[in-house]
């Protein structure tokens, strides 16, 4: 099969890969789009990942083959998958925090230990299968996990419907979000971009885009003059978590969703003050992912809104490139073999 790896020199270069036998319990899927994701774009260059690692998690396709001990499933079913791999036996995962098992995050498919959907095909234990529903194509099947991302972030700040809640950024994690809190009942949403381009896409989409310049004063008009009860960063930008604590009402809860591997500096005292929680989300849950098939199997996620862009999967060096230049146009592209 083809596939995409991370060459020595960090470039990503198609190769032929030979396809291993399943294993017990697991299935071969036949992968029809795989989104590339903010963290792919940070990890291709970074040491975490060695030469020779194929990456990939959003990702959607059919069944090629069953392998043993696995029931339920025929060739040809259409899925997505679950690449967030659980242990299972760690203390987070027998107190049900499976979503934050430290070997979830290395083990995951396209972490480097498993291949990723980079892929014409994937091997995948079957328990990391959801079944997509008719009213789901294969396109919007991909883009289930960057959707379950948001609405645990969602979750993980607790907005009510009637809290004003605000976004910084509106890359596709941030666009996910502000969809995911309308989604649940959130009214109030207002979304901090610096990018003319994508400030226009977030505005098309019904929410209040609020540029850099008056951003506090911006963001509180959006608001109908409050303060937002909870600020969900999504830009990965090491200004950004600085900005929510400036921004969150006392009592207030900043939500990190944003992936930066260097440590940021924010204001210890002003937290403090306001009395304001960090929190923070990097995974989901399996009910994340059957909210996020049901929210866009119901149309109330505008899927053909956040696809932007759907290219060749030998395309995946120039794919990179163009989604690591500032002010991209792009939302969310899809690699499909």
């Amino acid at each position: 099969m083809i596939a995409i790896e991370i060459a020595p020199d960090r470039s990503l270069r198609s190769v032929e890969v030979a396809e291993r036998a399943l294993g017990p319990g697991e299935v071969r899927v036949g992968v029809a789009f795989c989104g590339v994701c903010g963290s792919d774009l940070h990890l291709r260059p970074s040491a975490a990942l060695p030469a020779g690692s194929i990456m990939g998690h959003e990702l959607s396709g059919h069944l090629l083959e069953i392998g043993p001990e696995v029931e339920g499933w025929s060739v040809g079913d259409r899925v997505c998958v679950f690449p967030f791999l659980p242990c299972g036996v760690c203390p987070m995962c027998v107190a049900g925090h499976k979503q934050v098992c430290i070997e979830a995050a290395i083990t995951g498919l396209g972490m480097g230990t498993n291949q990723g959907g980079f892929a014409e095909t994937i091997p995948v234990p079957a328990s990391a299968l959801h079944r997509l529903p008719d009213a789901v194509s294969d396109r919007d099947g991909a883009l289930v996990e960057p959707l379950a991302v948001a609405l645990h972030g969602a979750t993980i700040g607790a907005a009510q419907p009637d809290d004003p809640v605000a976004i910084i950024g509106a890359g596709p994690i941030g666009v996910m979000t502000a969809l995911a809190l309308r989604a649940r009942g959130c009214e109030r949403i207002a979304v901090i971009e610096r990018g003319a381009d994508r400030a226009r896409r977030i505005s098309a989409l019904g929410f209040p885009a609020v540029g850099l310049d008056e951003v506090h004063m911006g963001t509180i008009d959006a608001l109908g003059g409050v303060l937002p009860a909870a600020v969900f960063e999504c830009a990965g930008n090491p200004a950004a978590p600085q900005l929510a604590v400036e921004l969150v009402a006392p009592k207030g809860r900043v939500v990190l969703l944003g992936v930066l591997e260097e440590p940021v500096a924010i204001s210890q005292l002003v937290l403090m003050v306001k009395e304001a929680e960090i929190r923070s989300s990097f995974a989901y849950r399996r009910e994340d992912f059957a909210e996020a098939i049901e929210l866009i199997a119901s149309g109330r996620i505008p899927t053909d809104d956040l696809v932007t862009g759907i290219e060749p999967l030998t395309r995946a060096d120039e794919v990179f490139a163009a989604l690591a230049e500032l002010g991209t146009e792009h939302l969310k592209v899809l690699l499909r073999p």
